[in-house]
């Protein structure tokens, strides 16, 4: 039996939305030494980080009204846009030529090889033969060997001009370069193997770098404990949303069931389950504490993303086809046998290999050795990753591809969680320039409304004008005034 905590139960006070993931089934010999296994023995996620249960259920709790979906389909009529083909006849006009030429090959065919062959312009049949026998990678590169190796005479052809007993002076150009080319036995055979030997240099290294970058890759996601904290926070949120159903009893779920953290959204359709992980992964690990707006808001280009670490090294090993490596490996052993063949029966003959075709067959062999060296450790820190996952042991890319996958979809949820945060602190930030631009101008007011109520009020003339005048309801006390003073004017 494993040493295993018991499995997380939980009771929502609100009935959750439920999350179809592929769980792993409770089989003790599934789960044993897997990321599962190491998850199902540490403590209780919610002793390590704040989980609100609270917030997590009125996001994801399900709908109780579900209000229908009135929409037309939109038929889209595709217009098919027809481009216009236009055909370029080349009409060659040939001069009537006083020499008469034999020609004996098919027409077409001739029309080809005579395009590929006025490309050598400055060397001569025997020349490209002698370059073949040489391995004279001066004179003839990986290109000629590629062009003249899409032109060089099948069987039926050699057999065709070497029945002809004229004279070989008035065959056609194409009809000279095969009876060059059949005059030397074996040339087919040789051509395969210079252009071996010039491939090689850019054939190993590619083969090389890709198993490296599969080694690499299965380490990087093995010994990653944010992936592993992760995937202990993932399975958490779905055994939350799947509790009381049979998807809660498990202890993992497949790796194809990440994809769905990002298509499950919340009640309110704001958010997705991945956007809530990554809120709370930041919130654990600190990364969204900016202290500028416009530092948080360029993070999402310029700094480092909570798996950026993976990302790079998981891409590179996603574009690496185990067949294509394989099936090139192959075809080096295949390539060096033959090779090692032909220098062995060339030198009983007037034509053997040079000395460089040895020296490079030993060279070959050794690097050939490694390569094979590699592929076996490749074979077996992979079968070893996938184990750890509780996956079943298929392709390279198709294991990396899903991980590649998913990372970017992580990255995207970032970048969404960034911008939003930004978006929240540059209107916080707006609101309090505006704030303090308020407050600056009251202050800014003051003084001149104190000004004002300081300053003497004039004198109410109406009212001097008024106490002259005699009007009904006057005070009092201007009645007794002007009394007194129509009698001292009387006196």
């Amino acid at each position: 039996e494993l040493d295993l905590n018991p499995l997380l139960m939980f009771t929502p006070k609100t009935k959750m939305r439920r999350f179809h993931w592929e769980h792993i089934d409770l089989d003790p010999n599934r789960i044993k030494d897997t990321v599962w296994h190491d998850i199902g023995q540490m403590d209780t996620l919610e002793q390590e980080v704040e989980f609100d249960r609270k917030g997590f259920e009125s996001l994801f709790h399900e709908r109780t009204k579900s209000k229908p979906k009135t929409g037309g389909k939109n038929n889209n009529s595709s217009e098919g846009n027809t481009d216009d083909i236009t055909s370029h006849r080349i009409k060659t006009k040939r001069k009537a030529e006083k020499k008469i030429t034999i020609e004996l090959v098919e027409s077409r065919r001739s029309y080809n090889v005579d395009i590929t062959l006025s490309r050598f312009k400055q060397l001569s049949y025997s020349d490209m033969a002698n370059a073949v026998l040489n391995m004279n990678d001066q004179v003839m590169g990986l290109e000629g060997i590629q062009r003249m190796n899409s032109v060089f005479p099948s069987k039926e052809e050699i057999n065709l001009v070497s029945t002809y007993t004229g004279n070989p002076s008035m065959l056609g150009t194409v009809e000279q370069f095969f009876l060059t080319m059949a005059s030397i036995p074996g040339l087919r055979t040789r051509m395969k193997n210079f252009r071996f030997l010039l491939e090689f240099s850019q054939v190993a290294p590619k083969i090389e770098q890709s198993l490296k970058s599969i080694i690499e890759a299965c380490r990087l996601i093995t010994s990653s404990e944010r992936l592993r904290f992760l995937l202990r926070l993932m399975l958490f949120c779905g055994l939350y949303l799947n509790s009381g159903t049979k998807k809660a009893f498990t202890f993992g779920f497949r790796l194809n069931s990440l994809f769905k953290y990002r298509s499950l959204r919340s009640t309110d359709r704001k958010t997705t389950l991945l956007h809530y992980i990554v809120q709370i992964v930041n919130k654990h690990y600190q990364l969204d504490q900016g202290p500028d707006t416009h530092a948080v808001a360029s993070s999402t280009s310029r700094d480092p993303g909570f798996l950026d670490n993976l990302r790079d090294g998981v891409k590179r090993a996603s574009r690496v086809e185990m067949a294509y490596v394989e099936s090139e490996i192959k075809q080096i052993f295949q390539s060096l046998s033959l090779l090692k063949v032909c220098i062995k029966e060339a030198s009983k003959t007037d034509h053997p290999y040079p000395k460089k075709a040895s020296e490079f067959c030993a060279y070959a062999e050794d690097r050939y050795a490694q390569i094979n060296k590699d592929l076996a450790i490749c074979h077996r820190e992979f079968a070893e990753v996938c184990q750890y996952f509780g996956e079943k042991e298929g392709a390279w890319e198709e294991f990396f591809c899903v991980w590649d996958r998913f990372f970017s979809e992580y990255h995207r949820a970032e970048m969404d969680v960034a911008r939003v945060l930004a978006n929240a602190r540059r209107l916080r930030k707006r609101e309090m320039y505006e704030k303090q631009r308020r407050e600056a101008k009251a202050k800014k007011d003051r003084p001149k409304k104190q000004q004002m109520s300081k300053t003497p009020q004039p004198k109410n003339t109406v009212a001097r004008r008024s106490s002259k005048t005699t009007f009904a309801g006057a005070p009092k006390d201007s009645l007794e005034s002007k009394m007194m003073l129509e009698a001292f004017d009387a006196l």
